[in-house]
């Protein structure tokens, strides 16, 4: 009883042993170039499922259990070792006994005689199954990663546009709170000024009106000159109590071609004065837009007059309307306007100049009130801060540029009607 145990467990020893081999040799005899004989070791039924006695039964096992798409790889390689070459191992796969597919490495040894005649070639094969599913996990998992990093890298670029917009969105909610306590204050000082300007004009206007200076010219002219300049600061006084202006706005619905070809007729004779061609590029059938005339107008009044101030010596004032989808067919950075939204139906209007255009470093402060580039006497650096504050009230964005062929390109984006309105 005893003896038959230990034999059992022999075998199951033995078993479990040629479970584990994974490598088993062969040899073929080669007469005058063809194989005549093969012998395989007894690892080939751990390898390929079977025995050493069926590849002795089948000549061409060896060839028919290898997988069919690696047989003409499997073919090249017996033909370079029966011409005496040495290639490098194969790796291909094989259908095993069962029916399961394995990789193995196949690797030859040519053995010849005296004469250097290929007698005999030796072959140890290997099972590599498990090595190559580890590497086709590894290759899945690479691509899994590399798809994983491109779509973080989107990400990412998303998220740094994101942070663009949100930026260009705090500077535009911080020159909104700064241009909101200036025109504060201004609020105050022009009502505070204004009464005594008043004054003063209505005095002048007593001394010139009664020819109390006749007798004096020198008198006579310093009054003008006082007079001159007490209607300057009057009008620097309008000017700050339309940057603090509050008052609801009245709005319609107007075409904004119409209203840039009135803007443009009420300016045709300062124009001509100052050598000026206007050419216009006004887009056909525009969306109508909901606006305060008056207060448009001036906006763009104001904007042709800067671009003749930059022309002095005569140049060409190039005005542009088109319509569009918000961040598709128009060309407008989406960060420069985080008040609309991608796809909004927008109206979009450009001024642009042949003018010296504006200094890199100053281009930052255009809107700020006071700020002004021009000489003394030819403006006090309201203009511009008060046509951005007609435009925000209109939920709409204006944005100046230096032109990438000479001058300087303002444009305004005013949301369109809804189509069904």
């Amino acid at each position: 009883m005893n003896s038959n145990h230990a034999g059992q467990e022999s075998e199951r020893r033995y078993q479990r042993l040629l479970a584990a081999v994974t490598d088993y040799v062969f040899s073929v005899t080669v007469d005058q170039g063809r194989p005549v004989a093969t012998f395989h070791g007894p690892g080939c039924e751990a390898v390929t499922g079977f025995t050493p006695a069926e590849f002795d039964a089948d000549p061409f096992l060896w060839f028919n259990m290898v997988y069919e798409e690696d047989r003409p790889a499997v073919t090249a390689r017996a033909e370079q070792i029966l011409r005496g070459e040495a290639p490098p191992a194969l790796e291909h796969r094989i259908v095993r006994k069962d029916g399961s597919i394995r990789w193995i490495r196949n690797t030859a040894v040519p053995r010849k005689d005296a004469g250097g005649r290929l007698v005999m070639y030796d072959g140890l094969v290997s099972d590599i199954t498990d090595r190559k599913r580890a590497e086709d996990e590894l290759r899945k998992a690479y691509a899994e990663l590399t798809r994983r990093q491109k779509d973080l890298n989107v990400a990412l670029q998303e998220l740094e546009a994101s942070n663009e917009e949100l930026k260009a969105a705090q500077l535009q909610l911080i020159q909104a709170a700064k241009l909101e306590s200036v025109g504060t204050l201004a609020a105050g000082v022009a009502h505070e000024v204004k009464n005594p300007l008043q004054t003063i004009l209505m005095g002048l206007d007593y001394l010139h009106n009664n020819n109390l200076l006749a007798s004096d010219g020198n008198l006579k002219q310093v009054l003008g000159d006082m007079r001159d300049a007490v209607t300057r600061a009057n009008a620097i006084i309008q000017e700050l109590l339309q940057l603090s202006a509050q008052r609801e706005f009245e709005l319609k619905r107007e075409d904004l071609n119409l209203l840039l070809e009135r803007a443009l007729s009420l300016l045709n004779n300062r124009f001509i004065a100052s050598q000026i061609k206007v050419a216009r590029r006004l887009g056909a059938n525009l969306p109508p837009v909901r606006i305060d005339r008056s207060k448009m107008e001036q906006v763009f009044i104001n904007l042709f007059i800067n671009a003749v101030q930059a022309m002095a010596k005569g140049g060409v004032l190039t005005v542009t309307t088109g319509a569009g989808r918000f961040g598709g067919d128009l060309d407008v950075a989406p960060a420069a306007c985080p008040q609309f939204h991608r796809g909004d139906r927008v109206v979009i209007a450009e001024v642009q100049d042949t003018g010296t255009g504006i200094a890199q470093e100053h281009l930052p402060r255009i809107f700020d009130p006071f700020f002004t580039t021009k000489p003394v006497g030819d403006g006090v650096g309201l203009g511009l801060s008060v046509v951005k504050k007609i435009v925000d009230l209109h939920c709409g964005a204006i944005g100046i540029k230096n032109a990438s062929g000479g001058g300087v390109l303002a444009t305004v984006v005013l949301k369109a009607e809804p189509e069904d309105s």
